[in-house]
């Protein structure tokens, strides 16, 4: 069951991908997040950049800047 979920969030983020590119004209830099991201893109070299903590970084320097200011 789990392959079935991978192989389907793949084609469907694969889809998006070609759309939002297509529509960029080939100028977007392609980030997976969250921690099943380096499944999903282990098949999808339109996905350039893997960073499974990016969300949660973004949210620590939020919170770090609300704390010291």
């Amino acid at each position: 069951m789990l392959a079935g979920a991978v192989f389907g969030y793949r084609g469907l983020v694969r889809q998006i991908v070609t759309e939002i590119v297509a529509k960029l004209e080939g100028k977007a830099r392609i980030v997976a997040t969250g921690s099943y991201a380096p499944l999903i893109a282990a098949k999808l070299p339109e996905l350039q950049i893997v960073d499974p903590d990016l969300t949660l970084e973004g949210l620590r320097i939020i919170a770090t800047r609300n704390l010291t200011s």
